[in-house]
């Protein structure tokens, strides 16, 4: 046992006690790991970084690449462009074969043609008719005048002779003392009238002379048959004076012989004047019926022109129609033409040619060609997942890694979001890249609009050109690191 002293003396010990002590350097570092943490706590909860989205992308022209395609249906006869060669616009491509919308293009200005000079032809015959009934107007109107002026005559004829008839027996008995006078002049008369038939008979003679010279002028052609029958008319004329003169000298000689028998006539025509007392009206009857006459002939002829006149122009109307159908279907001709001549609608470059070879048969609204737009500006165009595009909007930033510019050597290319698509697609399965996504899910289209076209790095330049691909990173937002690590720890906390 111990004593009361011996246990002042010896105290109790702790398992503490044993334990080394702490070195210095233990406890400095443990501060400068506790301060590490604090400091990395810290410079978490303040420094931001970029969070981004990634997606393929492919540099594109505005309004992507554009679309040829036929407007006509034929086969290929020549091909004038190649792949990757460039184009301007209006520039042909390729050429269709027109021979059968020429043949018919051929026969539809042949039969306008025709048509027209139909038409020509009838307007011509329309015009004479035209005319014909004018002039049958004009004749039937001065015919009825003519007949009514003939009537009017008669009539006063007949009123005369009604008149005249009372003083016919005086007119004959004065008729009878004036025969004597008559004899003694038709006597003179007859003497006159042989002076002036030896004149004509000496004319006569000159005109046979001069037919006669000029007979073999007009044999040799020396003289136009014109003048030669000139001539012969005018012999003609002198003999028919001369036995008009012949038979006026007849006529003197009966005149005496008539003056002879004047006092025996002179009772005779008393008689007739007595019965021409009373005369017909049948001769003012036919007037009449002349005037209907000529009212009927002119009536009848008008209807016959007007007949004509107006199948002329029911024929003119179906030349007429059928000359806007052949002018209209030639129209479509001229049309479908212009549509057998492929031409590019833009300038730039071939992306894709169709056409294999000539006689290669098309069909309206086959692909023909596609065309990358060489004035057009160039775009990028990102394929975004339908889990990311939330976190997309117009006016982020965005930095692309060309892969045809190795970043090391020129850098990344900086842009902005223009558009983002309203809808979810799928990629083309045909135009694949290495950065397309290859799976079936849908994504959307997000348009980049670049900063610059070329990169630049020191004296290292690579312009940027359609078709270009590679890797768009798009700034969504900016959040601190602290905030990344506690999202992704309720993330594996499912909290």
């Amino acid at each position: 046992m111990l004593s009361e002293s011996d246990s002042e003396f010896f105290q109790p010990l702790n398992s503490n006690e044993f334990l080394p002590p702490i070195s210095l350097w233990t406890r400095l570092g443990g501060l400068f790991l506790v301060a590490t943490f604090g400091i990395g706590v810290t410079v978490a909860a303040i420094t931001k970084y970029n969070v981004t989205v990634k997606a393929a992308a492919t540099v594109r022209p505005t309004g992507d690449l554009r679309l040829i395609q036929a407007a006509a249906q034929g086969s290929v006869n020549r091909i004038e462009i190649k792949e990757n060669q460039a184009v301007k616009q209006g520039e042909v491509i390729a050429y269709i074969d027109d021979s059968q919308l020429q043949t018919k293009k051929n026969q539809l200005q042949g039969n306008i043609q025709n048509n027209q000079l139909q038409l020509t032809q009838l307007d011509a015959q329309m015009k004479a008719i035209d005319g014909q009934v004018a002039a049958e107007t004009d004749r039937n109107n001065r015919m009825v005048a003519s007949a009514q002026a003939d009537l009017i005559r008669t009539q006063r004829d007949y009123q005369n002779q009604q008149v005249t008839s009372v003083a016919g027996v005086s007119e004959a008995v004065a008729n009878l003392r004036s025969s004597e006078e008559e004899l003694q002049k038709a006597q003179a008369d007859l003497t006159s009238a042989e002076a002036n038939l030896r004149s004509i008979e000496a004319a006569l003679k000159s005109a046979r002379t001069r037919r006669d010279r000029y007979q073999p002028l007009v044999e040799s052609g020396g003289l136009s048959q014109d003048q030669f029958e000139e001539v012969k008319l005018a012999v003609e004329q002198q003999e028919e004076a001369v036995e008009q003169q012949k038979a006026v000298i007849a006529g003197q000689k009966q005149a005496i012989e008539r003056q002879q028998q004047a006092i025996e006539a002179a009772k005779a025509r008393l008689q007739g004047a007595s019965a021409g007392l009373d005369p017909s009206e049948a001769i003012v009857a036919m007037a009449r019926e002349k005037i209907d006459q000529e009212k009927a002939a002119g009536v009848a002829t008008l209807a016959r022109l007007n007949q004509e006149r107006e199948q002329l122009i029911q024929r003119k109307v179906e030349l007429q129609s059928q000359l806007g159908r052949d002018q209209q279907e030639l129209q479509q001709i001229e049309t479908e033409l212009k549509y057998t001549v492929i031409r590019a609608p833009v300038s730039g470059t071939i992306h894709q040619l169709n056409l294999r070879n000539t006689s290669q048969m098309v069909r309206p609204g086959d692909l023909i060609a596609q065309i990358s737009p060489s004035e057009a500006p160039l775009v990028v165009k990102a394929l975004v997942s339908s889990e990311d595009i939330s976190r997309v909007k117009a006016g982020q930033a965005v930095q692309m890694r060309v892969s045809a510019c190795p970043y090391p050597d020129y850098g990344i290319l900086k842009g902005k979001v223009t558009g983002v698509s309203p809808d979810a697609m799928k990629p083309d399965v045909n135009s694949q890249s290495p950065q397309t996504p290859t799976s079936n899910a849908a994504f959307f289209e997000v348009t980049v609009q670049p900063e610059n076209l070329a990169l630049v790095q020191g004296d290292r330049k690579c312009p940027i050109q359609a078709g270009m691909q590679g890797t768009a990173d798009i700034i969504s937002r900016k959040e601190t690191v602290l905030t990344f690590i506690l999202r992704k720890a309720r993330l594996l906390t499912d909290l």
